[in-house]
């Protein structure tokens, strides 16, 4: 572990601390090759994953943050569960929700020490099975875990009945045809732009503002 990183086990009532690290990693999510889904947006989601996280911290689960000069520069995101119903594990198990690295710190050692800190508080508690999910096209993070003796073993397929498109990928179709949300034109300089309640030329309604989205 580098000289200068500390890890401590997060406190729930500080967890707003790891929101500025969860938002970059939906970001690096959202920018890997390959993707098959796209994500939400970094502040939405994580409104969602903070919900969830807290959920989780009044039980078992845990967050360990690495601190550089009192920054939190990283953290791991563990949840513990029962014995898996079909692979062979101890009668408790253990799931890496979330790995996060400032981007800053990415390739100096942080990831790794976070690692080795989870290692430590799950053989403290007696845990010795852990699960770990990586997204398509994260070769960087698949690396860090073979290295560590971990290796892939099944896959996760989406979509939903009847063939359709999952539901995001549909939603993503639909305002990309409808010129909604993120595929919006832009909004018209204001002394091109029609007045309230004018139609445009050839009877086309004016075209909402940047960033505004029409009801679905």
């Amino acid at each position: 572990m580098p000289d200068d990183i500390a890890i401590d086990r997060l406190d729930p009532a500080d967890i707003e601390l790891v929101g500025p690290l969860w938002r970059q990693l939906m970001d690096h999510v959202a920018a890997l090759p390959g993707a098959l889904v796209p994500v939400r947006p970094s502040d939405e989601s994580w409104e969602l994953e903070r919900r969830e996280m807290l959920a989780t911290l009044a039980g078992e689960a845990f967050v360990l943050v690495a601190r550089r000069r009192d920054e939190v520069v990283g953290y791991a995101y563990v949840c513990v569960e029962g014995p898996d119903p079909v692979w062979y594990t101890g009668d408790k198990h253990a799931v890496l929700a979330a790995l996060c690295v400032d981007a800053r710190e990415r390739g100096d050692g942080v990831g790794t020490a976070l690692m080795d800190a989870v290692d430590e508080e799950l053989d403290r508690l007696g845990i010795e099975d852990v699960e770990i999910g990586v997204d398509q096209g994260n070769s960087v993070a698949a690396r860090l875990y073979e290295r560590r003796g971990y290796r892939p073993d099944f896959h996760i397929y989406y979509g939903t009945p009847g063939r359709r498109p999952w539901a995001c990928l549909r939603r993503e179709a639909e305002d990309r045809a409808a010129g909604r949300g993120r595929f919006a034109p832009p909004a018209r300089p204001a002394h091109d732009a029609t007045p309230d309640g004018e139609r445009s030329p050839r009877g086309i309604a004016p075209s909402p503002p940047s960033g505004h989205e029409e009801p679905r």
